[in-house]
């Protein structure tokens, strides 16, 4: 005894095969409307971005450019005070003169304790 056709089901598989046609035709057209649409508006943005590195890119390479030529200076000017283009007679009296600052130094650094602690004794 041979079975009958089930209608039912083939009837659903066609309408499932016509509804996933179906959005995919709408999936479709709403792309093909809406994309160009997206490709219209994004573009000012890209464009902003795309002008913000090439600012920021730009401002790195002064940047540097300002740092190399101010390293280069200060190295022209540790050549131009070194030791070395001193005639013998001033590098000593150099030394010497350095020598008594930083003795005058040290004296107003130890004058300066001494004054603090007298002042914290005061206080306390």
């Amino acid at each position: 005894m041979m079975k009958g056709i089930n209608m039912r089901g083939s009837k659903n598989t066609a309408n499932s095969m016509l509804k996933r046609f179906l959005w995919g035709l709408g999936a479709t057209i709403l792309t093909y409307v809406v994309v160009p649409k997206m490709r219209s508006m994004a573009k000012p943005v890209v464009e902003k971005g795309v002008s913000s590195v090439k600012e920021l890119a730009e401002r790195g390479k002064q940047t540097m450019e300002e740092y190399r030529a101010q390293k280069n200076n200060a190295d022209d000017m540790v050549k131009d005070a070194s030791f070395e283009n001193i005639p013998e007679r001033d590098k000593v009296m150099s030394r010497v003169f350095i020598l008594d600052r930083l003795n005058e130094l040290q004296d107003t650094i130890d004058r300066l304790k001494r004054e603090i602690m007298d002042l914290k004794r005061r206080l306390f």
